[in-house]
């Protein structure tokens, strides 16, 4: 929603309602009929970046929160989208040219986002814009939300005033294939020792793994199973954490052996990436 306090404010969290419509931000007398052309002064703009980054690691230092890291694919959405609205003179979180917060931050960023938020605002200087962010509860509650680790600001100027993004996220390194494999692999074997059940011979992983990948391709669970006695096929976020359904079938004191094949990717269904997992028992 767009929240006018001193300054023009916006707020998104994935977890919240859809973003606000697209409004002229106030007061109205900086909104001009021909929209003048933004100015980005790297030096300058990152320096005001930069400061409101440190005043937001110091408010969250106060509160006992962890520091956020700069992220540099969340810097670069950011000033992209200050920019577009330095060029509409609008605060928005999603333009119709743009896709959606989740999905500008999550293909900005090489990690695995699996929450995300964003303010946005305008103001004369950054002493201010953080001033008035800091006493709306909404945009304080991005600010010092302790889920959150990682950060991107942007900052452009428009005339006197400055366009700020401010976006946050909780980021993971992406695992590739094989440390997922084995993440998973090693839960099967906890879980079969747990059952009592004989030890369970880990086979070659390709053909699983290339099971994996197809239902990353086709974003779907349902293709074809491998020769197996069975075949359990899942999307995790953690690899290392197998699906309800799985203990049942890893106790069966008719297996003898397993493999495993595990695929990350980003899809319609899953725009912020997940693991696609394949298991397949003997």
């Amino acid at each position: 929603m767009i929240r006018v306090l001193t300054v023009a404010l916006a707020i998104f969290l994935t977890s919240g309602p859809a973003p606000a419509k697209t409004r002229k931000p106030k007061p109205a007398a900086f909104v001009q009929s021909a929209a003048p052309a933004y100015q980005f002064s790297f030096a300058n703009e990152a320096d005001a970046e930069n400061q409101l980054l440190a005043l937001a690691n110091h408010v969250r230092a106060e509160a006992g929160v962890p520091p956020l890291q700069w992220d540099e694919g969340l810097t670069r959405a950011a000033r992209e989208h200050a920019a577009a609205m330095a060029a509409q003179q609008q605060l928005s979180h999603q333009f119709s040219s743009e896709a959606s917060v989740h999905q500008r931050l999550t293909a900005a960023t090489p990690l695995h986002l699996d929450r995300a938020g964003e303010n946005v605002a305008y103001a004369a200087t950054v002493d201010e814009v953080h001033d008035n962010l800091m006493h709306s509860p909404p945009h304080r509650e991005n600010l010092l939300n302790p889920a959150y680790n990682v950060a991107g600001f942007g900052v452009v100027r428009s005339g006197d005033s400055l366009y700020i993004v401010q976006d946050f996220g909780h980021g993971s390194q992406i695992n590739t294939s094989q440390q997922a494999e084995n993440m998973a692999a090693e839960s099967v074997m906890r879980m079969r020792e747990r059952s009592n059940g004989a030890p369970l011979q880990r086979l070659d992983g390709r053909a699983a793994r290339a099971a994996a990948c197809s239902m990353a391709q086709a974003d779907s669970l349902n293709v074809s199973s491998n020769p197996g006695q069975y075949f359990l096929r899942y999307t995790i976020m953690q690899p290392e954490v197998l699906p309800g359904n799985a203990a049942k079938t890893v106790a069966d004191r008719g297996l003898r052996a397993f493999a495993v094949g595990a695929c990350y990717s980003r899809t319609a269904s899953y725009p912020g990436g997940v693991y696609w997992i394949a298991v397949v028992f003997y």
